[in-house]
């Protein structure tokens, strides 16, 4: 591997049926990745275009910016910090800088998803990947009574009156335990493992304290199920815990061993047919701009793709539904749309290989990696990231965000217009989206 990396092997090659200035160098950066940068004088375009073979040794993860909600980090210092050697912006973001959708990362589901949306994801054997809609769901097993009981929400707001909610460390000050709640701290025995019984993740915990005040529970490096007072059945079953016994908190996309999933929207490809109701639109967020998405192909790949837009003379941008036929034409059976417009970045060894239309490299919510061998689920910070900008000086890049059509904006606008679920916070971007 040594060599095949230090020699980089570099092929150019002609466009299919010999058009006029097409373009295509492939390099190669670890066995079963490569990185494929097309230019295409037709748009122009200029495309970027990883592909992971599942069969390889490399393996995908995903990042959280700042590895806790909220925040704003790049790709390349995402990318930087967990030691990758390729990787691509992820999903949307909220004002805060936390993901839209689920995200879960090395088996912590750090939050339920806040809004309708899809998923992407790749069990920890590499041998099966998922695009679609998941069924995020959360439970808890108390083994002295043998019940298990539905948690509503993970990191994601207070809980309803007769729900269960969690909330972890991953939720840092954004999402903390509520008021006036019955509330029990966890504290983990053990990893993460595969679930026995369901196409899950559990881990087992000790519970620590128990108690129904109005004062909120602190976490204090553990987890906290918190139910509001007043509730007919969440108070009840959380009171009834007593420190030192054994749980068990579980979840499920339902799908089967999925540890990681990052967030995105919409499907581009759905079992090799593109998808018209999800390409094709009037509103903004389907017209000409850059983009990023995730593919895979029947044959074990999968494709990290990005297109530089806002440049006439270097790259237009590509319009949803050429997005998806663009994925479909590199062998894509399903494809997924992440985060555009500004935040579009692909990097790797080391560096930015696209050109961003911002001029510089969007902080953003999160991001999907290329890692050269197995997981181990430990994150070395870099020194310096990258960017040598301190993480704690970004400036949030939300009015950036906002405006953009073809980023969380320009998203929720088209879904606000379709009807489909939104949360508070993106409901009233897509309003002031739609004012401008």
């Amino acid at each position: 591997m040594a060599l095949l990396v230090a020699l980089a092997a570099l092929s150019a090659t002609a466009a299919p049926g010999g058009a006029k200035g097409y373009e295509q160098w492939t390099q190669y950066l670890a066995k079963g990745v490569s990185l494929t940068r097309i230019k295409d004088p037709k748009g122009p375009y200029r495309i970027k275009v990883v592909t992971v073979d599942l069969n390889a040794s490399a393996t995908l993860d995903v990042a959280l910016a700042s590895d806790q909600l909220p925040g704003f980090e790049t790709t390349s210092s995402m990318g930087a910090r967990h030691n990758a050697i390729a990787a691509i912006n992820g999903d949307y973001a909220r004002p805060s800088g936390r993901p839209v959708f689920t995200f879960a990362e090395d088996g912590h589901l750090d939050q339920t998803p806040l809004s309708w949306g899809r998923n992407f994801a790749v069990d920890r054997t590499e041998t099966s990947s998922y695009v679609g809609h998941p069924t995020t769901t959360a439970w808890f097993f108390e083994h002295d009574s043998g019940s298990r009981y539905s948690i509503g929400r993970v990191n994601a707001g207070d809980p309803d009156v007769e729900e269960i909610a969690l909330y972890t460390e991953a939720g840092g000050h954004e999402e903390r335990p509520p008021q006036n709640a019955c509330s029990a701290r966890l504290v983990p025995m053990n990893t993460p493992r595969a679930s026995d019984s369901t196409p899950g993740v559990e881990v087992p915990y000790t519970v620590n304290k128990v108690s129904c005040q109005f004062r909120r529970m602190t976490r204090a490096g553990g987890a906290v199920l918190a139910a509001p007072i007043g509730g007919t059945i969440g108070p009840s079953t959380i009171a009834t815990l007593t420190p030192g016994e054994q749980l068990t908190v579980g979840w499920s996309l339902g799908w089967y061993n999925v540890f990681d999933t990052v967030g995105g929207n919409p499907t581009l490809i759905e079992n090799g047919s593109i998808v018209p109701e999800n390409v094709y639109g009037n509103d903004a967020f389907f017209h000409r701009h850059p983009r990023t998405g995730v593919g895979t192909t029947p044959d074990g790949r999968v494709l990290l793709v990005t297109v530089d837009g806002r440049q006439p003379k270097w790259s237009v941008g590509m319009t949803l539904g050429q997005f998806a036929s663009l994925f479909r034409s590199l062998g894509a059976t399903w494809a997924l749309n992440l985060d555009g417009g500004g935040s579009s970045t692909t990097w790797a060894n080391g560096r930015v290989v696209n050109r961003p239309s911002d001029g510089y490299e969007r902080a953003v919510s999160s991001a999907l990696l290329v890692l050269p061998a197995s997981d181990s689920g430990e994150v070395e910070p870099a020194p310096d990231p990258p960017t040598g900008i301190s993480l704690a000086k970004i400036a949030s890049p939300w009015p950036l965000i906002m405006r953009d059509p073809a980023s969380t904006g320009g998203m929720a606008s088209a879904m606000g217009r379709r009807g489909m679920h939104l949360d508070r916070a993106l409901r009233k971007a897509a309003e002031r989206y739609q004012r401008r």
